[in-house]
């Protein structure tokens, strides 16, 4: 094992510890937690509960504070990814896991019959606000790296499982897209109570957002599940519901017959805003009480669904147009969604993103002329969405309904 040695800046880990091993040793990491703990003259830490302070310890002033509040384990493909968790982790403002474990599933390399050994990586660090003085006493809390071939991730589980914290809630992030057919991810399920994943990282493969309603459906032992995906679609859903305030407007909610949806096409990283299309349709179909009649049918790069929605004996059909959008004003998610009314009570609604700042509304009725306005949206980042689902104590059931609705329309 290297020494545990300060970091020489701040924004690094005030220590680290990390070695090579060929077996996971889970008391051995204990071990090297506690002496990073008394590198700063903390308390050793214990397998349980660990809600210590001592004001009198030294620590950037003289106060030293250890978050307990929650363990978080996330999957990263890759070591970028994984320090692109941890600096989401550290750059959280409100809220903050006591433990973070960060497994790194490598790619085996070509012809490579052995696996390559674990890699562990021990660290300390320190949530501190930018305004903070030297005499204020910041959280500390511990972040756990586990490097390992992919080829062992069936054992993984039992190597997180002791280094969790107990007594204290077990969140699982997996931020890529690959949840649905990772055998790992369903072994982290038995012993995490809170899911958050990014359903626009599945791409065009839609196989991830059947599996998230299979996950509701079977209620994951009572546990709540988040995704980014559905958090980016905020601002969407609000600005759309106020469409339809007014009385006037409210009336033509009765008579949509058409719904338009632009989406971000495929990005290099093979992320997309199919998911996000999907889970608006979804939000429509749930808060208004369509059906689904048929799935997605594929014509020329856009999809179209038709649907049936009732108002009393009446009945009509309301058709939706899924499109790709190449624009990087979609990226991840929407760039435009349009609702037009027809019959006795028409109107055209629409929203459109048009910077990484903006979004316009407008909307036009029989009784008012054209109305349009722009709203200062900014997208909300890895830290802001994270950080509101570690808060998030209930299921989010408007969301498992539009989860619900959103995957009748799949093939």
């Amino acid at each position: 094992m290297s020494p545990s040695t300060p970091a020489p800046d701040r924004a690094a880990p005030l220590y680290v510890s990390e070695w090579i091993t060929d077996s996971i040793d889970t008391g051995a990491i204990y071990d090297e937690v506690a002496k990073l703990w008394e590198r700063v003259g903390g308390v050793q830490d214990r397998p349980r509960g660990f809600d210590e302070v001592d004001p009198d310890v030294a620590g950037y002033g003289g106060g030293l504070m250890r978050a307990t509040t929650l363990n978080l384990v996330a999957v990263a493909p890759s070591e970028k990814d994984a320090g692109l968790i941890a600096g989401s982790v550290g750059h959280l403002k409100d809220f903050l896991p006591s433990r973070t474990v960060i497994l790194i599933l490598r790619a085996p390399e070509d012809g490579a019959e052995e696996t390559i050994p674990y890699s562990v990586r021990v660290e300390l660090r320190d949530q501190r606000p930018e305004d903070a003085d030297n005499k204020e006493a910041v959280l500390k809390y511990e972040t756990i790296t586990i490097s390992a071939d992919a080829r062992e991730a069936g054992r993984l589980a039992s190597v997180v499982s002791p280094l969790l914290m107990s007594e204290l809630p077990n969140y699982l992030w997996w931020p890529s897209g690959d949840f649905a057919r990772s055998p790992l991810f369903h072994d982290l399920l038995q012993i995490v109570d809170r899911l958050i994943v990014d359903s626009a990282q599945l791409g065009r493969d839609v196989r991830g957002v059947a599996a998230l309603r299979d996950l509701v459906d079977a209620d994951f032992h009572h546990a709540v599940i988040g995704d980014f995906t559905w958090l980016r679609l905020g601002t969407w859903r609000q600005l759309i519901a106020q469409f339809f305030d007014g009385d006037d407007s409210q009336a033509s909610l009765q008579t949509i017959d058409s719904v338009t949806v632009a989406y971000a096409d495929t990005r290099e990283d093979g992320s997309s805003g199919l998911a996000s299309a999907l889970l608006m349709v979804g939000w429509l179909g749930s808060r208004l009480g369509w059906e689904a009649i048929d799935p997605l049918d594929q014509r020329t790069g856009a999809s179209w669904v038709p649907l049936l929605a009732r108002n009393g004996d009446r009945q009509r059909s309301v058709q939706v147009r899924l499109i790709p959008d190449k624009s990087a004003m979609a990226k991840f998610s929407l760039r435009s969604v349009e609702l037009v009314a027809s019959g006795d009570h028409p109107g055209r609604f629409k929203v459109e993103r048009t910077d990484e700042d903006d979004m316009i509304t407008s909307s036009e009725l029989p009784t008012m002329p054209l109305v349009s306005r722009m709203v200062y949206s900014r997208r909300p980042d890895n830290e802001a969405m994270l950080g509101e689902e570690l808060q998030r104590l209930v299921p989010d059931r408007v969301f498992e309904e539009a989860l619900r609705f959103a995957t009748r329309l799949l093939p």
